[in-house]
């Protein structure tokens, strides 16, 4: 399976860094690199971190277009092609923004990561979860643990319980980013590992119900 590089995409990647090379100049010697529960800067990075952060989305998009053609059940991704390129569109815009927030803030610029990063998350966390009962059996790509590597069935099901517990987990994200309360944030995190916990379990339960 093939997929061919969006023309988009690599221009709006490509843009991004063309203006990080304009504007490092600007640039504080220290960045920020990791903001608290309360949205406060709490550690920094030297500037030419901001080289890794332009240039990871290319990477990481370059790598999801090579993917489909080293994985072993690589016609699964015929199955779910779209739900495949929906995650490479949203998830470079969501790296690149990322790292633009980061130069806003080294520029002095007043960013309320504390809310702005939640929202994101949980809006990516939705599409994923919308998507998610469209993913087939690979290596890469979906809830990848022994049961559902093991029995489609087990898969299918995993995926369909995994895609309601996805987008409850991003609406969890966007309603603690809307609160901006460190207690929220705390929930929204809290929900991630329940959700990958309920999921572990059922697809446990799953297989052993079939292969019992």
């Amino acid at each position: 399976m093939t997929f061919k590089i969006h023309k988009g995409i690599i221009i709006l990647i490509l843009i991004s860094i063309i203006a990080t090379a304009f504007i490092y100049s600007s640039l504080p010697e220290k960045i920020p690199s990791h903001w608290n529960i309360r949205g406060e800067i709490d550690s920094y990075n030297n500037k030419s971190f901001v080289w890794f952060t332009s240039l990871l989305p290319l990477g990481i998009y370059l790598l999801m277009i090579y993917i489909p053609e080293i994985d072993p059940r690589r016609e699964s991704y015929k199955k779910h092609k779209k739900a495949y390129k929906v995650l490479m569109n949203i998830l470079v815009p969501f790296l690149i923004a990322i790292h633009w927030i980061t130069i806003f803030a080294a520029l002095g610029h007043q960013i309320r990561v504390a809310r702005i990063i939640p929202i994101g998350v949980g809006i990516l966390f939705m599409v994923i979860g919308n998507y998610m009962g469209q993913i087939r059996p690979n290596y890469t790509f979906g809830i990848r643990i022994p049961w559902t590597l093991a029995d489609e069935t087990v898969w299918k099901k995993t995926h369909r319980v995994g895609s309601f517990a996805f987008i409850l987990s991003g609406l969890i994200f966007i309603i603690a980013g809307i609160i901006n309360k460190p207690y929220s944030f705390v929930l929204a995190i809290s929900s991630i590992f329940i959700t990958l916990i309920y999921t572990f379990v059922y697809s446990y339960l799953e297989y052993k119900k079939i292969h019992s």
